[in-house]
């Protein structure tokens, strides 16, 4: 073991060295300085690979604070009466979601290539290791973590190192499920994102069980703790007892996805808005009548149906289930009803960050580029400022009409708990449902102006505009920060009104005027 990790960690100390030495060598100043002795220089390795390691810890440990910090929030908000009873729940659902989501020994990476595939290493032996020297990594940045939250919180050491343990045995047996999916299916359970989200979804929504006095007991977290343990046991044994990972990963880690593994995030953008076969054939009916702009947006609404219209109905269905669903904890919980009406007349800011996640505006114009947009975009005559303005105006009545859907569902649903959990003034039937559509008509412009004001790809669907990246990052931020905020739900859904009306005239305003100038292929 300590062998595969001794070589594993040499491979990372070079590609770090290289890639800096890489980095400096395309800068005006070291250009003319760095040369082919400086990648065989042993100081410069040796200060370089010590400066790799601080930064590595140093950001799993950013990373790992980052997540206790989110439940610590999360229960803050929830329940802050039991906030730590709260916080302990919280960890658990969290950690049984990583039971599904937070799995990567089947993943890609350039590390994998390099060592199982170009250095031969015993892909068994090499996994065993990864996953063990995971494990430790992960029980001991979640001990410094819970140490650190004891300043806010009293935990005692019988729960702070149950609930490593539980992170680590979810992992486990997450790893496990994992081989077996592959195995059995030949692909990723994470790549069904379906189930893998209506899973978190479903999790997520029951965080809210301890605002109705939902918690989990010593005794409960060490039952849960011990039927763990044997799943584990019988994970271990799978993972040991399997032998076929040199095919898996040599199927998995392929030479594209393994060089690309730092722009992953790049290769799943392609892939969420990648047409498939069946969808590019389109009914001729659909294209009768339609002639110039509408013709052409019409071609690129049919052909993507199956990222832009299907997934808006996946998430109005989910958001009926959930709905229905509260209002039969209404009937087991009848505290709950009085707890949701409560937050429904002073925090219906939740609703922003809902719209924020449900939006599908980001994934629409990331298919437009991807599938239309950088190709069409090295023509002159698609530059011109009546092409691009003609095709905006089209491509956001389209983008409104599909983040509607399930804004209207979540409108009616609001209107439906509302009347159940105990009722409210006339006037709130009527402005709270208003503040969600038009939140969703927000976005739905939001995400297309940024497109076109700031237009961040270059030809592969790389962000090379940090505007970009910082305008989205400022978006999240206001709407995560908006949950706190407390006021009457008549008069902040008033103001919101106010607000996303201005914000919409003066965003298709700064469209209209420096949209023909910004909307260009980024180098």
């Amino acid at each position: 073991m300590f062998d595969i990790l001794k070589i594993s960690f040499k491979i990372d100390i070079a590609y770090a060295f290289n890639s800096i030495i890489y980095i400096f060598s395309k800068l005006p100043f070291f250009k003319d300085v760095i040369n082919y002795d400086t990648y065989n220089n042993f100081i410069l390795k040796k200060i370089i690979g010590f400066v790799a390691i601080v930064l590595t810890c140093l950001r799993l440990i950013l990373y790992r604070l980052m997540y206790f910090g989110s439940i610590y929030l999360l229960a803050k908000f929830i329940n802050n009466q039991y906030l730590n009873s709260s916080f302990v729940f919280i960890y658990i659902i969290f950690a049984f979601i990583g039971l599904v989501i937070n799995v990567n020994l089947l993943s890609a990476s350039r590390k994998k290539y390099f060592s199982i595939i170009l250095f031969r290493m015993d892909a068994k032996r090499y996994m065993i290791s990864d996953l063990l020297f995971g494990l430790l990594i992960s029980f001991v940045l979640n001990f410094v973590s819970f140490l650190f939250c004891s300043m806010f919180i009293d935990f005692s050491f019988f729960t702070i190192i149950s609930l490593c343990l539980l992170s680590l045995f979810c992992r486990v047996v997450g790893e496990a499920i994992s081989i077996y999916f592959y195995n059995k299916f030949q692909y990723l359970l994470t790549s069904k994102y379906k189930l893998t989200f209506s899973y978190v979804l479903l999790l997520l929504a029951s965080c809210f069980l301890c605002k109705i006095g939902f918690y989990v007991s010593s005794n409960i977290l060490f039952l849960i703790l011990f039927i763990m343990f044997i799943f584990v046991i019988k994970s271990f044994y799978y993972i040991l007892s399997f032998n076929n990972y040199k095919a898996i990963y040599k199927k998995i880690n392929t030479d594209k996805t393994a060089m690309n593994d730092k722009n992953s995030d790049v290769y799943m953008r392609q892939m969420m808005v990648e047409i498939k076969n069946k969808d590019k054939v389109i009914d001729e009916k659909k294209l009768t009548g339609k002639h110039g702009y509408d013709l052409f947006n019409t071609i690129f609404f049919e052909r993507h149906k199956e990222i832009l219209l299907r997934s808006s109905k996946n998430y109005s269905l989910i958001c009926a289930v959930f709905i229905f669903l509260t209002i039969i904890l209404f009937k087991v919980f009848p505290g709950f009803s009085t707890e949701l009406n409560k937050m429904l007349h002073q925090k219906i800011g939740i609703f922003v960050i809902i719209m924020y996640f449900i939006n599908r505006g980001s994934i629409v114009t990331q298919a437009m580029f991807y599938n239309c947009d950088h190709a069409m975009l090295t023509f002159n005559f698609y530059k011109n400022a009546v092409v691009i303005l003609n095709l905006f105006k089209k491509r956001l009545f389209m983008i409104i009409k599909i983040n509607l859907l399930p804004a209207f569902v979540i409108a009616f649903g609001t209107i439906v708990l509302l009347y159940f959990s105990g009722g409210t003034i006339f006037i709130n039937y009527i402005m709270i449902p208003l503040f969600i559509i038009l939140l969703s008509i927000f976005f739905s412009v939001h995400y297309l102006v940024i497109y076109y004001l700031l237009q961040p790809f270059n030809k592969n669907l790389e962000i090379k505009k940090v505007s970009y990246s910082f305008v989205s990052m400022i978006t999240y931020f206001i709407s995560y920060t908006i949950i706190d905020v407390k006021m009457s739900s008549l008069l902040f859904s008033t103001l919101g009104l106010v607000f996303t009306t201005f914000y919409i005239f003066i965003s298709l305003f700064l469209v209209y005027k420096y949209a023909p100038k910004t909307f260009r292929i980024n180098n």
